[in-house]
This record gives C-alpha cells, sequence and structure tokens, in this order.
C-alpha cells in the first residue's frame, strides 16, 4: 500500500469514526429524553482519543522526517563546498 493510500484511509477512518461518535450522542440525547447514556459517552471519547492519535502522530512523524532531511541536506551541502574548495586548490598549484 502506497504511503499516501496509507494516509488517506487513516484519515477518512478517523473522522468517519469521530462522525459516528458525534451521530450516537445526539441520537441518545434526543431519544432518551435529552440524557446522553454512559455507552455513547464512553464511544465518543475513543473516537476523540483515535483521531487525535492519528493526526498528532502523522503530523509528528512528518515533521521529524522533514528536519533528518534538512540536517542531511545541510551536511551533504557543507561537504560538497569542502570538496569544491580542494577541487580549486588544486586547479590552482597546477
Amino acid at each position: 500500500m502506497k504511503a499516501e493510500r496509507k494516509e488517506n484511509v487513516q484519515y477518512i477512518t478517523a473522522i468517519g469514526f469521530l462522525i459516528t461518535g458525534i451521530i450516537i450522542c445526539f441520537l441518545s440525547f434526543f431519544l432518551n429524553e435529552y440524557d446522553v447514556g454512559g455507552g455513547a459517552l464512553t464511544y465518543l471519547g475513543e473516537a476523540v482519543a483515535f483521531t487525535a492519535g492519528v493526526f498528532s502522530i502523522n503530523l509528528y512523524v512528518k515533521s521529524r522526517v522533514s528536519e533528518a532531511e534538512a540536517r542531511i541536506n545541510k551536511r551533504m551541502d557543507m561537504k560538497m563546498h569542502k570538496v569544491d574548495d580542494l577541487i580549486a586548490d588544486e586547479q590552482i598549484d597546477e
């Protein structure tokens, strides 16, 4: 499974889970004479926790990967400048 498709499945699942939790709480509220049952609240709490986990973990991983890429690119640029300086020094000596 491709990374983009995997992320889309995660997002759709998380949003769907959250929407069903909200719907169940509204139905429980109106069908039980303005009282929300404990099961509906538990389901909504689990949905919120799952959704927060999906979004926060994905953002955390993306930020860490981009930081690592930036560090690697910076080191590669430094090495390339050193190589360019060595090449320039050799050409001057000739």
